[in-house]
């Protein structure tokens, strides 16, 4: 891989299903991606340049639960209109080749935390593998499917903060009320939740942040805050 610098990075925030621990029936290892959002930053010009935001309809468990819906504020009738994973992927891939540089070098994916492409993209994709072979997946499909080159390793925008400020903030609520930035549109709403974090990047640009690429895929986070729900 060329040592070119970073010309853009791509803020993502999934939304899941979800339950409550007291929720009856509901399978974590049949978690699925329900909203899929990404921003291209472009750090030259520190705008968003563009943007792909896709609801995604679970096949696994296609009901909702009353948690999940007041969490994340979407509706049932939200994910039922929308297609399942495999053609979002498609498309989301396909955005990326039109407008991210063929060299994977020049961009980064940025998350608040590494659960989004840790854990639950590997999880969906396992989950789309085992459904396009015409079988159910189970807890031993976890991770078999290979995740794109350009997703294996990610900026967590919760140890870059805690690099530049000194301080960990815990989640983004806490990154924002740091900078004394007011929260815009709705806490875990995937797409909100992109562009709050878009505004905690501008700021750490503005103190001083050059971001880098990873040395590897998992950034742990020097906070000491819980971590939990973010």
């Amino acid at each position: 891989m060329s040592s070119s610098p970073l010309q853009y990075l791509c803020i993502l925030d999934f939304e899941s299903t979800c339950g409550a621990k007291s929720t009856s029936g509901w399978d974590r290892r049949k978690q699925e991606i329900i909203e899929f959002p990404v921003l291209v930053y472009n750090l030259q010009t520190r705008e968003v340049d563009h943007v792909f935001h896709e609801y995604v309809r679970p096949t696994l468990q296609p009901k909702l639960t009353e948690f999940c819906t007041d969490l994340t504020g979407i509706e049932q009738g939200t994910v039922d209109g929308a297609d399942p994973f495999i053609p979002v992927w498609k498309r989301f891939t396909s955005f990326v080749a039109e407008h991210l540089p063929e060299d994977p070098a020049a961009f980064a994916f940025l998350t608040c935390g590494g659960w989004d492409l840790k854990t639950m993209l590997p999880m969906q994709l396992a989950h789309a593998e085992a459904l396009t072979k015409g079988k159910p997946p189970t807890h031993s499909d976890y991770g078999s499917y290979t995740v794109p080159i350009y997703m294996q390793r990610w900026i967590n925008i919760k140890t870059r903060f805690s690099s530049v400020y000194g301080a960990g903030a815990g989640g983004m609520a806490g990154m924002l009320q740091y900078l004394h930035l007011s929260l815009e549109g709705r806490h875990h709403s995937g797409i909100d939740d992109c562009k709050n974090i878009a505004r905690i990047v501008s700021r750490m640009l503005d103190d001083g942040w050059v971001p880098t690429q990873p040395s590897h895929g998992h950034e742990t986070p020097t906070s000491t805050a819980p971590q939990g729900i973010s």
